[in-house]
């Protein structure tokens, strides 16, 4: 494609090098492939801070991999950045010399507040921010702690807490005990201790954790008790079981990395004494980390312009979506909306959200075949890249996408939103479908639609009786939403 651009990032961390190669077009980012190598240059370091040649050539073998990897590649950015390691490291320039030797692009030692600034970006530019959010980073060597709003930073901090350094410090041998992890905890405090207040003081709505300590934290919590949230109760608990397996050699999980096993109690004590002095409550884990945001640095995206609906525009351009239909079903459920509201029934800002949100992306599946498009188009955005959704706002979208006509299929996992506030957007979607279709004037159809306890009351006027198909259509509506539990009466006025 003439008009796109490929982007790669490189991020040279403490404990692994990280590629990421992305297609850029109209301003939207697909990334289309990474690849991750376990370099331990943090372990690579002596006394004197120098690397070791054998972690010098690991790393330098690493980059020479990656370079093949993207030498067919036109049109091309490439941005290297080096975090901690090679910020301490006294011999740094060796292993830059030797890396341009097989990949010929500057390496950029980034400092600690450049880091949590990208950090930031990575976060910001992959899912909504409502509000201030508090972005925590535990990273080998060093720990990146922001709060900013939107796609801007107001508190940055780098501080030297690493998983990697904590491990060699307090738990070198392997063995976990309650005193290790207490000194771990009260030591990471100390460091936390100077910026704390200001991270008080200024506050957040949310609290998200990136990169690979707070992941692997997040699927020990997930595999032990299914939570997809980190609470400080939950992990304390996960410090008392640590302490109870006694050596990192016998901690049985399945969904961590096993050589990030040796590292986990030291971020669960970082990220613990985060939780103590911030008094964080709850913490959510992002994908979005130093990578993502290099690689929307090198991009000609707007920032400015909503996640989700960038995510939106490009996949109706890549399936060559009809708008207009689009803002025929927009406006039907605008009309919608303003009759639910007289009756004090108003749609809330999310269920509002899901249903422009399928509005747009509804016809997706007409790419494949028109024939059951819905079906088509419902597997599409379950399973296509989004940035910025949910994985819940995702299924959701998918599902009323999947059921905007035909049978209605309920959902097998009833568990990903209330049934019934589904089934009642589902008829709502429906049926603002099945009205488009008729007169252009979309006001003129219906004089009221709302709820009575379980039934949905549509109100029609008498010029819609001389539009058969249309009115057939509606009838044959009333026994499918029958059959899948849901009432529908219509009247005329």
């Amino acid at each position: 494609m003439s008009n796109s651009r490929h982007l790669v990032a490189v991020d040279i961390g403490s404990n692994s090098i990280h590629l990421v190669i992305a297609q850029e077009q109209s301003g939207f980012i697909k990334i289309i492939r990474t690849q991750k190598q376990r370099v331990f240059l943090n372990q690579g370091l002596d006394d004197q801070n120098q690397l070791s040649q054998s972690t010098i050539d690991a790393g330098v073998a690493c980059l020479a991999h990656f370079a093949h990897a993207i030498a067919d590649l036109e049109n091309v950015s490439v941005r290297i950045v080096a975090t901690h390691a090679l910020r301490k490291a006294e011999n740094s320039q060796q292993f830059i010399k030797a890396a341009l030797r097989v990949f010929p692009y500057p390496i950029e030692i980034i400092s600690g507040t450049c880091e949590a600034e990208l950090i930031f970006q990575g976060v910001a530019h992959t899912q909504p921010i409502k509000g201030k959010a508090l972005i925590i980073d535990i990273g080998g060597g060093s720990c990146e702690m922001v709060i900013g709003q939107a796609f801007n930073t107001q508190l940055v901090h780098s501080l030297e807490l690493g998983s990697s350094d904590f491990t060699q410090r307090f738990f070198s041998d392997g063995d976990i005990n309650a005193k290790q992890v207490a000194d771990a905890q009260r030591y990471a405090c100390e460091i936390l201790k100077p910026v704390a207040d200001q991270f008080r003081q200024l506050g957040w709505r949310s609290a998200l954790g990136t990169s690979g300590s707070v992941k692997a934290i997040h699927l020990c919590i997930q595999e032990l008790y299914q939570s997809d949230s980190i609470s400080n109760k939950l992990l304390k608990q996960l410090k008392d079981q640590l302490i109870h397996w006694h050596n990192y050699k016998h901690i049985p999980l399945k969904s961590i990395d096993k050589q990030r096993l040796p590292m986990l109690t030291a971020a669960v004590c970082i990220l613990s004494a985060c939780f103590e002095m911030l008094i964080i409550k709850k913490i959510h884990f992002s994908n979005g980390a130093l990578r993502e945001g290099v690689l929307y640095g090198l991009s000609d995206s707007r920032p400015n312009l909503d996640i989700k609906q960038r995510t939106i525009n490009q996949i109706g351009k890549q399936h060559f979506i009809d708008v207009t239909t689009v803002q025929r079903v927009t406006q039907q459920l605008q009309v919608f909306s303003r009759h639910l509201s007289s009756h004090q029934q108003p749609l809330s800002k999310a269920q509002w959200q899901l249903l422009t949100w399928a509005a747009q992306l509804h016809l997706v599946g007409i790419a494949i075949s028109a024939k059951k498009h819905q079906h088509h188009g419902q597997y599409i955005i379950q399973h296509c890249d989004m940035p910025g959704f949910s994985a819940q706002q995702q299924l959701l979208v998918s599902i009323i996408i999947g059921n905007h006509k035909g049978k209605i299929s309920l959902p097998v996992r009833e568990d990903a939103y209330p049934l019934n506030d589904l089934l009642q957007l589902m008829q709502i979607f429906r049926l603002a479908i099945i009205l488009t279709k008729g007169e252009p004037s979309l006001n003129s159809l219906i004089s009221d639609i709302h709820y009575r306890q379980d039934s949905l009351h549509l109100c029609i006027n008498p010029s819609l009786l001389q539009q058969p198909p249309l009115m057939k259509a509606l009838e044959d509506e009333v026994s499918l939403m029958a059959k899948a539990g849901m009432t529908l009466r219509i009247a005329t006025s």
